[in-house]
Protein backbone atom coordinates (compact mmCIF):
# COMPACT_ATOMS: atom_id res chain seq x y z
CA UNK A 1 0.00 0.00 0.00
CA UNK A 2 1.19 3.49 -0.95
CA UNK A 3 1.68 5.87 1.30
CA UNK A 4 1.54 9.86 1.36
CA UNK A 5 3.82 12.45 2.69
CA UNK A 6 1.73 13.45 5.29
CA UNK A 7 1.35 9.40 6.10
CA UNK A 8 4.66 9.35 6.85
CA UNK A 9 4.56 12.78 9.09
CA UNK A 10 1.78 11.67 11.29
CA UNK A 11 3.53 7.64 11.75
CA UNK A 12 6.53 9.82 12.96
CA UNK A 13 5.17 12.44 14.63
CA UNK A 14 4.95 11.20 18.00
CA UNK A 15 7.87 10.08 18.77
CA UNK A 16 10.27 12.57 16.98
CA UNK A 17 8.87 14.52 19.98
CA UNK A 18 10.13 11.77 22.24
CA UNK A 19 13.32 11.49 20.77
CA UNK A 20 13.46 15.58 20.64
CA UNK A 21 12.95 15.98 24.02
CA UNK A 22 15.65 13.13 24.60
CA UNK A 23 18.10 15.27 22.56
CA UNK A 24 17.26 18.46 24.63
CA UNK A 25 18.00 16.55 27.79
CA UNK A 26 21.42 15.60 26.67
CA UNK A 27 22.19 19.19 25.27
CA UNK A 28 21.17 20.71 28.28
CA UNK A 29 21.19 24.01 26.59
CA UNK A 30 24.95 23.48 25.08
CA UNK A 31 25.97 24.00 21.52
CA UNK A 32 26.62 21.55 19.27
CA UNK A 33 29.46 21.33 16.30
CA UNK A 34 29.30 19.15 13.56
CA UNK A 35 31.97 17.78 11.48
CA UNK A 36 30.37 15.86 8.70
CA UNK A 37 34.41 15.00 7.10
CA UNK A 38 34.75 12.46 10.31
CA UNK A 39 31.92 12.46 10.55
CA UNK A 40 30.57 13.64 13.88
CA UNK A 41 28.03 15.86 16.07
CA UNK A 42 29.93 16.71 19.59
CA UNK A 43 28.86 18.20 22.20
CA UNK A 44 30.28 21.89 23.06
CA UNK A 45 29.81 21.01 26.63
CA UNK A 46 30.97 17.43 26.61
CA UNK A 47 33.50 16.70 23.86
CA UNK A 48 32.53 12.69 24.86
CA UNK A 49 28.54 13.54 23.63
CA UNK A 50 29.04 12.06 19.87
CA UNK A 51 26.50 11.38 17.94
CA UNK A 52 26.61 10.37 13.89
CA UNK A 53 25.14 13.30 11.70
CA UNK A 54 23.18 12.20 8.23
CA UNK A 55 22.77 14.96 5.98
CA UNK A 56 19.70 15.31 4.68
CA UNK A 57 19.12 18.92 2.80
CA UNK A 58 19.56 22.38 3.16
CA UNK A 59 17.15 25.20 3.15
CA UNK A 60 17.72 28.76 1.56
CA UNK A 61 15.58 31.68 2.14
CA UNK A 62 18.04 33.52 -0.34
CA UNK A 63 17.93 30.87 -2.88
CA UNK A 64 14.58 29.92 -1.80
CA UNK A 65 14.70 26.23 -2.24
CA UNK A 66 15.35 22.91 -0.66
CA UNK A 67 18.08 20.89 -2.05
CA UNK A 68 18.46 17.26 -1.14
CA UNK A 69 22.20 16.44 -0.83
CA UNK A 70 21.88 13.48 -3.17
CA UNK A 71 21.68 15.88 -5.56
CA UNK A 72 25.25 16.00 -6.07
CA UNK A 73 26.86 13.44 -4.09
CA UNK A 74 30.92 13.29 -3.78
CA UNK A 75 31.45 16.08 -1.53
CA UNK A 76 30.16 14.44 1.81
CA UNK A 77 31.22 11.12 3.18
CA UNK A 78 29.02 8.58 1.95
CA UNK A 79 27.64 7.53 5.13
CA UNK A 80 26.45 11.03 5.60
CA UNK A 81 24.09 11.04 2.59
CA UNK A 82 22.86 7.74 2.90
CA UNK A 83 19.90 9.11 5.15
CA UNK A 84 18.82 11.06 2.43
CA UNK A 85 19.04 8.40 -0.33
CA UNK A 86 17.17 6.07 1.96
CA UNK A 87 13.92 8.08 1.82
CA UNK A 88 14.41 9.07 -1.79
CA UNK A 89 14.78 5.36 -2.51
CA UNK A 90 11.25 4.71 -0.41
CA UNK A 91 10.12 7.57 -1.52
CA UNK A 92 10.19 6.75 -5.15
CA UNK A 93 8.31 3.25 -4.19
CA UNK A 94 5.65 5.26 -2.58
CA UNK A 95 5.83 7.64 -5.96
CA UNK A 96 5.91 10.76 -3.39
CA UNK A 97 7.50 13.22 -5.47
CA UNK A 98 8.73 15.59 -2.66
CA UNK A 99 11.25 12.94 -1.79
CA UNK A 100 12.11 12.38 -5.17
CA UNK A 101 13.22 15.60 -6.65
CA UNK A 102 16.45 17.18 -6.03
CA UNK A 103 15.18 20.10 -5.47
CA UNK A 104 11.69 21.91 -3.97
CA UNK A 105 10.40 25.53 -4.04
CA UNK A 106 10.82 26.98 -0.26
CA UNK A 107 7.50 26.90 1.24
CA UNK A 108 6.67 27.21 5.10
CA UNK A 109 7.55 24.39 7.17
CA UNK A 110 8.64 22.54 3.88
CA UNK A 111 12.19 21.78 5.53
CA UNK A 112 10.50 20.32 8.84
CA UNK A 113 7.56 17.97 7.00
CA UNK A 114 10.72 16.27 4.65
CA UNK A 115 12.61 15.55 7.94
CA UNK A 116 9.57 13.94 9.87
CA UNK A 117 8.97 11.95 6.51
CA UNK A 118 12.50 11.03 6.45
CA UNK A 119 11.93 10.03 10.11
CA UNK A 120 9.57 6.96 9.51
CA UNK A 121 11.70 5.46 6.53
CA UNK A 122 15.12 5.65 7.48
CA UNK A 123 14.02 4.65 11.71
CA UNK A 124 16.26 8.14 12.68
CA UNK A 125 14.26 9.77 14.73
CA UNK A 126 16.19 13.03 16.48
CA UNK A 127 16.92 16.00 14.53
CA UNK A 128 19.13 19.22 14.27
CA UNK A 129 18.37 22.23 11.69
CA UNK A 130 22.13 23.36 11.82
CA UNK A 131 22.57 27.31 11.10
CA UNK A 132 25.28 27.57 7.92
CA UNK A 133 25.03 31.10 7.84
CA UNK A 134 23.54 33.88 4.92
CA UNK A 135 19.78 32.57 5.22
CA UNK A 136 21.03 28.68 5.11
CA UNK A 137 20.31 25.76 7.48
CA UNK A 138 21.46 22.19 7.08
CA UNK A 139 18.93 19.59 8.42
CA UNK A 140 20.28 16.59 10.20
CA UNK A 141 19.06 13.31 11.32
CA UNK A 142 21.14 11.92 14.34
CA UNK A 143 22.10 8.76 15.71
CA UNK A 144 23.95 7.03 18.85
CA UNK A 145 23.97 5.26 21.87
CA UNK A 146 23.43 8.73 23.88
CA UNK A 147 19.98 9.06 22.52
CA UNK A 148 18.72 5.57 23.57
CA UNK A 149 15.48 5.80 25.23
CA UNK A 150 14.36 3.63 28.07
CA UNK A 151 11.52 1.41 28.16
CA UNK A 152 8.01 3.11 27.29
CA UNK A 153 5.93 4.14 29.98
CA UNK A 154 2.18 5.00 29.32
CA UNK A 155 2.87 8.18 31.79
CA UNK A 156 5.39 9.31 29.37
CA UNK A 157 3.33 8.77 26.16
CA UNK A 158 0.77 10.58 27.35
CA UNK A 159 2.95 13.29 28.01
CA UNK A 160 4.29 13.09 24.65
CA UNK A 161 0.83 12.85 22.93
CA UNK A 162 -0.31 15.60 24.89
CA UNK A 163 2.50 17.98 23.73
CA UNK A 164 2.63 16.96 20.33
CA UNK A 165 -1.32 17.53 19.82
CA UNK A 166 -0.72 21.46 20.13
CA UNK A 167 0.46 21.85 16.89
CA UNK A 168 -1.04 21.40 13.81
CA UNK A 169 0.98 18.83 12.05
CA UNK A 170 -1.17 15.94 12.37
CA UNK A 171 -3.32 14.96 10.30
CA UNK A 172 -4.64 11.37 11.26
CA UNK A 173 -4.69 10.78 14.68
CA UNK A 174 -5.33 7.37 14.53
CA UNK A 175 -2.65 6.67 12.69
CA UNK A 176 -0.23 8.30 14.75
CA UNK A 177 -0.92 6.78 17.84
CA UNK A 178 -1.12 3.45 16.31
CA UNK A 179 2.49 4.16 14.84
CA UNK A 180 4.04 5.21 17.88
CA UNK A 181 3.03 2.66 20.06
CA UNK A 182 4.57 -0.01 17.65
CA UNK A 183 7.70 1.78 16.76
CA UNK A 184 7.52 2.48 20.66
CA UNK A 185 7.49 -0.98 21.69
CA UNK A 186 4.37 -0.32 23.60
CA UNK A 187 1.31 -3.02 23.07
CA UNK A 188 -1.86 -1.35 21.25
CA UNK A 189 -5.44 -3.20 20.99
CA UNK A 190 -8.40 -1.23 18.94
CA UNK A 191 -11.50 -2.33 20.53
CA UNK A 192 -13.15 -0.07 17.89
CA UNK A 193 -12.49 2.70 15.67
CA UNK A 194 -13.33 4.89 18.23
CA UNK A 195 -11.07 3.42 21.02
CA UNK A 196 -7.78 1.73 21.65
CA UNK A 197 -5.93 0.36 24.67
CA UNK A 198 -2.02 1.16 24.86
CA UNK A 199 -0.32 -1.03 27.51
CA UNK A 200 2.85 -0.43 28.70
CA UNK A 201 5.01 -1.46 31.76
CA UNK A 202 3.57 0.60 34.44
CA UNK A 203 -0.33 0.37 33.06
CA UNK A 204 -2.55 1.14 30.12
CA UNK A 205 -4.73 3.82 28.73
CA UNK A 206 -7.46 3.92 26.99
CA UNK A 207 -7.83 6.74 23.80
CA UNK A 208 -11.08 8.01 22.57
CA UNK A 209 -11.34 9.32 18.93
CA UNK A 210 -14.18 11.87 17.46
CA UNK A 211 -13.72 11.88 13.78
CA UNK A 212 -10.32 10.75 13.41
CA UNK A 213 -9.41 13.06 15.94
CA UNK A 214 -8.50 12.38 20.32
CA UNK A 215 -11.36 13.50 22.45
CA UNK A 216 -10.42 11.83 25.57
CA UNK A 217 -7.72 9.81 27.51
CA UNK A 218 -8.16 7.55 30.75
CA UNK A 219 -6.52 5.01 32.69
CA UNK A 220 -7.69 1.35 31.54
CA UNK A 221 -6.66 -2.15 32.83
CA UNK A 222 -4.16 -3.34 30.69
CA UNK A 223 -4.30 -5.73 27.23
CA UNK A 224 -1.03 -7.61 27.09
CA UNK A 225 1.52 -9.77 29.56
CA UNK A 226 5.11 -8.71 30.05
CA UNK A 227 6.00 -11.77 27.53
CA UNK A 228 3.83 -10.05 25.65
CA UNK A 229 5.26 -6.27 25.88
CA UNK A 230 8.72 -8.18 25.54
CA UNK A 231 7.48 -9.59 21.96
CA UNK A 232 6.57 -6.04 21.22
CA UNK A 233 9.83 -4.37 22.23
CA UNK A 234 11.78 -6.83 20.17
CA UNK A 235 9.82 -6.11 17.04
CA UNK A 236 10.19 -2.17 17.29
CA UNK A 237 14.16 -3.43 17.63
CA UNK A 238 13.79 -5.50 14.78
CA UNK A 239 12.38 -3.06 12.61
CA UNK A 240 15.21 -0.01 13.30
CA UNK A 241 17.86 -2.93 12.81
CA UNK A 242 16.56 -3.53 9.48
CA UNK A 243 16.16 0.27 8.67
CA UNK A 244 20.08 0.25 9.22
CA UNK A 245 20.88 -2.68 7.70
CA UNK A 246 18.94 -1.04 4.28
CA UNK A 247 20.98 2.31 5.41
CA UNK A 248 24.42 0.45 4.62
CA UNK A 249 23.56 -1.29 1.54
CA UNK A 250 22.38 2.16 0.58
CA UNK A 251 25.81 3.53 1.40
CA UNK A 252 27.16 1.65 -1.30
CA UNK A 253 24.96 3.03 -3.59
CA UNK A 254 25.97 6.24 -2.57
CA UNK A 255 29.50 5.18 -3.56
CA UNK A 256 28.53 4.04 -6.72
CA UNK A 257 26.37 7.49 -7.48
CA UNK A 258 28.88 9.51 -6.20
CA UNK A 259 32.05 7.86 -8.38
CA UNK A 260 29.51 8.53 -11.63
CA UNK A 261 28.70 11.78 -10.38
CA UNK A 262 32.53 12.96 -10.02
CA UNK A 263 33.16 11.30 -13.18
CA UNK A 264 30.64 12.99 -15.24
CA UNK A 265 31.69 16.10 -13.25
CA UNK A 266 35.22 15.89 -14.58
CA UNK A 267 34.31 15.29 -17.91
CA UNK A 268 31.97 17.86 -18.25
CA UNK A 269 34.92 20.57 -16.97
CA UNK A 270 37.42 19.05 -19.17
CA UNK A 271 35.00 19.24 -21.76
CA UNK A 272 34.60 22.89 -20.92
CA UNK A 273 38.15 23.70 -20.47
CA UNK A 274 38.52 22.05 -24.10
CA UNK A 275 35.90 24.38 -25.23
CA UNK A 276 37.35 27.21 -23.63
CA UNK A 277 40.47 26.45 -25.12
CA UNK A 278 39.71 25.79 -28.31
CA UNK A 279 37.60 29.19 -28.59
CA UNK A 280 41.02 31.48 -27.19
CA UNK A 281 43.17 29.39 -30.06
CA UNK A 282 40.53 30.43 -32.35
CA UNK A 283 40.46 34.11 -31.46
CA UNK A 284 44.57 34.11 -31.24
CA UNK A 285 44.35 32.64 -35.39
CA UNK A 286 41.73 35.03 -36.11
CA UNK A 287 43.56 38.07 -34.64
CA UNK A 288 46.73 36.75 -35.98
CA UNK A 289 44.95 36.79 -39.63
CA UNK A 290 43.32 39.81 -38.82
CA UNK A 291 46.91 41.24 -38.55
CA UNK A 292 48.09 39.55 -41.25
CA UNK A 293 45.72 40.86 -43.39
CA UNK A 294 45.85 44.18 -42.42
CA UNK A 295 49.79 44.14 -43.37
CA UNK A 296 49.64 42.83 -46.39
CA UNK A 297 47.07 45.25 -47.31
CA UNK A 298 49.03 48.37 -46.26
CA UNK A 299 52.73 46.46 -47.82
CA UNK A 300 50.08 46.28 -51.38
CA UNK A 301 48.96 49.73 -51.13
CA UNK A 302 52.39 50.89 -50.69
CA UNK A 303 53.44 48.99 -53.63
CA UNK A 304 50.43 50.30 -55.76
CA UNK A 305 51.10 53.81 -55.06
CA UNK A 306 55.24 53.19 -55.94
CA UNK A 307 54.18 51.68 -59.17
CA UNK A 308 51.11 54.30 -59.82
CA UNK A 309 54.03 57.10 -59.88
CA UNK A 310 56.30 55.08 -62.46
CA UNK A 311 54.24 53.87 -64.90
CA UNK A 312 53.68 56.01 -68.22
CA UNK A 313 50.58 57.13 -69.76
CA UNK A 314 49.54 54.98 -72.50
CA UNK A 315 48.40 56.11 -75.74
CA UNK A 316 44.69 56.33 -76.39
CA UNK A 317 43.75 53.22 -78.33
CA UNK A 318 42.12 53.67 -81.89
CA UNK A 319 37.99 53.08 -81.77
CA UNK A 320 36.74 49.76 -82.77
CA UNK A 321 35.15 49.42 -86.38
CA UNK A 322 31.63 49.39 -86.03
CA UNK A 323 29.73 47.73 -88.60
CA UNK A 324 27.11 50.03 -90.19
CA UNK A 325 29.09 53.32 -88.91
CA UNK A 326 30.26 55.76 -90.90
CA UNK A 327 33.06 57.63 -89.51
CA UNK A 328 33.54 61.39 -90.71
CA UNK A 329 37.08 60.84 -90.91
CA UNK A 330 36.43 58.37 -94.02
CA UNK A 331 34.66 61.75 -95.30
CA UNK A 332 37.19 64.32 -94.57
CA UNK A 333 40.17 62.85 -94.48
CA UNK A 334 41.98 66.26 -95.06
CA UNK A 335 39.18 68.42 -93.31
CA UNK A 336 39.37 69.40 -89.26
CA UNK A 337 36.65 67.84 -88.18
CA UNK A 338 33.38 70.16 -89.02
CA UNK A 339 31.51 70.00 -85.51
CA UNK A 340 35.07 70.67 -83.81
CA UNK A 341 34.67 74.54 -85.50
CA UNK A 342 33.56 77.57 -83.99
CA UNK A 343 30.75 78.73 -85.61
CA UNK A 344 30.96 81.98 -87.13
CA UNK A 345 30.33 85.10 -86.13
CA UNK A 346 27.70 86.29 -88.84
CA UNK A 347 26.02 83.25 -88.64
CA UNK A 348 22.00 83.47 -88.26
CA UNK A 349 20.10 80.69 -87.22
CA UNK A 350 18.24 78.48 -89.26
CA UNK A 351 16.95 75.86 -91.06
CA UNK A 352 19.48 72.92 -91.01
CA UNK A 353 19.13 69.74 -93.14
CA UNK A 354 20.92 66.68 -93.16
CA UNK A 355 21.72 63.70 -96.26
CA UNK A 356 23.01 60.43 -95.47
CA UNK A 357 25.69 59.34 -97.33
CA UNK A 358 25.59 55.46 -98.91
CA UNK A 359 29.22 53.64 -98.25
CA UNK A 360 29.55 53.10 -102.06
CA UNK A 361 29.53 56.60 -103.18
CA UNK A 362 32.61 57.43 -100.47
CA UNK A 363 35.50 56.43 -102.42
CA UNK A 364 38.94 56.49 -100.92
CA UNK A 365 41.51 59.03 -102.59
CA UNK A 366 43.61 57.26 -105.20
CA UNK A 367 47.63 57.04 -104.55
CA UNK A 368 49.41 59.43 -106.82
CA UNK A 369 50.58 56.88 -108.43
CA UNK A 370 47.41 55.29 -110.17
CA UNK A 371 45.93 58.32 -111.04
CA UNK A 372 47.05 58.11 -114.67
CA UNK A 373 45.75 54.31 -114.78
CA UNK A 374 42.62 55.08 -113.22
CA UNK A 375 41.71 58.04 -116.09
CA UNK A 376 43.30 55.55 -118.82
CA UNK A 377 40.62 52.90 -117.79
CA UNK A 378 37.47 55.42 -117.39
CA UNK A 379 38.26 56.61 -120.99
CA UNK A 380 38.42 53.11 -122.88
CA UNK A 381 35.20 52.63 -120.63
CA UNK A 382 33.16 55.65 -122.04
CA UNK A 383 34.59 54.95 -126.01
CA UNK A 384 32.96 51.18 -124.89
CA UNK A 385 29.48 52.89 -123.85
CA UNK A 386 29.30 55.12 -127.11
CA UNK A 387 29.63 52.57 -129.28
CA UNK A 388 27.55 50.91 -127.74
CA UNK A 389 24.69 52.91 -127.54
CA UNK A 390 25.20 53.28 -131.08
CA UNK A 391 24.29 49.88 -131.97
CA UNK A 392 20.92 49.38 -130.05
CA UNK A 393 17.14 49.91 -130.94
CA UNK A 394 15.45 53.51 -131.13
CA UNK A 395 13.00 52.34 -128.28
CA UNK A 396 16.05 51.89 -125.66
CA UNK A 397 17.58 54.70 -127.00
CA UNK A 398 14.30 56.54 -126.17
CA UNK A 399 14.34 54.98 -122.91
CA UNK A 400 17.94 56.58 -122.33
CA UNK A 401 16.63 59.86 -123.61
CA UNK A 402 14.03 60.01 -121.37
CA UNK A 403 16.30 58.73 -118.09
CA UNK A 404 18.77 61.58 -119.14
CA UNK A 405 16.12 64.23 -119.30
CA UNK A 406 15.28 63.16 -116.09
CA UNK A 407 18.50 63.31 -114.54
CA UNK A 408 18.85 66.54 -116.13
CA UNK A 409 15.99 67.82 -114.39
CA UNK A 410 17.64 66.50 -110.69
CA UNK A 411 20.61 68.18 -111.34
CA UNK A 412 18.70 71.45 -112.25
CA UNK A 413 19.70 73.94 -108.86
CA UNK A 414 16.31 74.05 -106.54
CA UNK A 415 14.98 77.74 -105.42
CA UNK A 416 17.76 79.46 -103.14
CA UNK A 417 16.28 79.40 -99.26
CA UNK A 418 18.23 82.04 -97.54
CA UNK A 419 18.74 80.66 -93.99
CA UNK A 420 16.10 82.32 -91.52
CA UNK A 421 13.66 82.53 -93.70
CA UNK A 422 10.28 80.32 -93.25
CA UNK A 423 10.46 76.96 -95.30
CA UNK A 424 8.44 76.43 -98.55
CA UNK A 425 6.33 73.28 -97.84
CA UNK A 426 4.74 73.21 -101.31
CA UNK A 427 7.52 73.55 -103.47
CA UNK A 428 9.48 70.82 -100.58
CA UNK A 429 6.58 68.21 -101.44
CA UNK A 430 6.77 69.21 -105.21
CA UNK A 431 10.35 68.42 -105.70
CA UNK A 432 10.53 65.05 -103.78
CA UNK A 433 7.30 64.00 -106.01
CA UNK A 434 9.60 64.74 -109.15
CA UNK A 435 12.74 62.90 -107.06
CA UNK A 436 12.71 59.01 -108.27
CA UNK A 437 13.05 56.60 -105.43
CA UNK A 438 15.57 54.78 -105.47
CA UNK A 439 15.29 50.82 -104.17
CA UNK A 440 17.78 49.95 -102.00
CA UNK A 441 17.54 46.50 -99.94
CA UNK A 442 21.04 47.07 -98.25
CA UNK A 443 20.21 46.90 -94.13
CA UNK A 444 20.74 50.83 -93.12
CA UNK A 445 23.42 51.86 -90.83
CA UNK A 446 23.03 53.13 -87.50
CA UNK A 447 23.41 56.61 -88.53
CA UNK A 448 19.87 55.81 -90.77
CA UNK A 449 18.26 54.15 -88.11
CA UNK A 450 19.45 56.86 -85.45
CA UNK A 451 18.37 59.90 -87.67
CA UNK A 452 15.45 58.06 -89.00
CA UNK A 453 16.26 58.74 -92.78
Amino acid sequence: MTKSLQDLIDESIFISTEYQARLAEISNGSDWSVDFSAPSFTLNSDSSVQLNPYLLGTESENRGSWIWSWQELGHFPDSVVSAAIQARESGGQHSIAELTTDELVLSDGLARRLTLAAKALTGLYAHYPVSAGAGVRAWILLDGDALELEAPTVNRMGRVMAETLKSNTIVNQQRAVDSYARLRGAHIAWDTEATAVITATDGALRLWFDEGKISGIESAEPQADSAELNRCAAQAVALREQLASERAEIERIAATEAAQQIAAREEAHAEEVRQRAEAEAAAERAAAEAAAAEEAETESSAETGESTSTEQPQAAEAPEEVEGVVSTDRVYRDAEAPFDQDPREDAQPGRVTTSAIADEEIEAEPAEAQVAETEAVQSSEHEAEAAETSERPSSVAVGATEDEEIDEADRRPGAFRVAGQAPDLEAEREEAARRPEKKDDKKKGFFSRFFGL
